[in-house]
């Protein structure tokens, strides 16, 4: 009887120190899985976006405008026109490089309509920082300031469905020296740039209207 009580009690501490053994294996599997998924999820993280084909443009349309300082108080180069550019007419091409990705913080990512990414599959963005031709330096103006219309606006965004899925044409009459805006469309985070006094002070100037008291604006 005795024999049978240690016996038991043997049993018992054996399949105890194989728990352990099996939980410390367990566990250690779990470890490495954790250590594996956040080394990947780092690696992807800092990774580097693949570099899409650049989009070919007719670059002959940048011999319609030339890059300079622009008017705007603070906002670096302009772009302006160096001939005369009618209503309707193409002002130039939105070069660049196609992306399958949006890079956070880069506000020179444009996003091709749904037609056009199922011609430029498997791309669906482009970045137009270093390889966007002149139209890439196009300013923002306002079209609206509280509730007034500007006028500012003398080019606008076309998007196409087939390449180079980007233009800009002009919205009137456009004489040689005048300095080209646009609108960059509901997504654009406008708010910090235009909220620059000096900024401020500079579109309601134009518009002949105190903003001190009361500012707003519309893209």
């Amino acid at each position: 009887m005795i024999f049978n009580v240690e016996l038991n009690e043997f049993e018992r501490a054996s399949i105890a120190r194989y728990g352990m053994k099996r939980y410390f294996a367990i566990a250690s599997f779990v470890f490495a899985l954790i250590l594996v998924w956040s080394t990947m999820a780092l690696w992807s993280a800092d990774a580097p976006f693949k570099p899409g084909p650049l989009l070919k443009i007719n670059k002959e349309l940048d011999k319609r405008t030339v890059i300079k300082k622009s008017l705007i108080p603070g906002s670096g180069n302009g772009l302006f026109a160096a001939v005369k550019i009618k209503k309707g007419e193409v002002i130039g091409q939105l070069g660049g490089r196609l992306l399958e990705e949006f890079p956070e913080g880069n506000h020179y990512v444009g996003a091709l309509i749904e037609c056009a990414q199922k011609e430029a599959h498997p791309y669906k963005y482009l970045d137009s920082k270093d390889n966007g031709a002149n139209v890439s330096r196009i300013n923002f103006a306002p079209s609206k300031i509280n509730g007034i219309d500007t006028h500012f606006q003398n080019a606008g965004i076309r998007r196409l469905c087939k390449s180079p899925y980007f233009e800009f044409v002009a919205l009137k009459d456009i004489v040689a020296g005048e300095e080209l805006w646009s609108s960059y469309g509901p997504n654009y985070d406008y708010e910090r740039f235009m909220r620059i006094p000096e900024v401020r002070d500079f579109f309601c100037g134009r518009l002949k209207i105190d903003c001190r008291e009361k500012y707003s604006f519309e893209h």
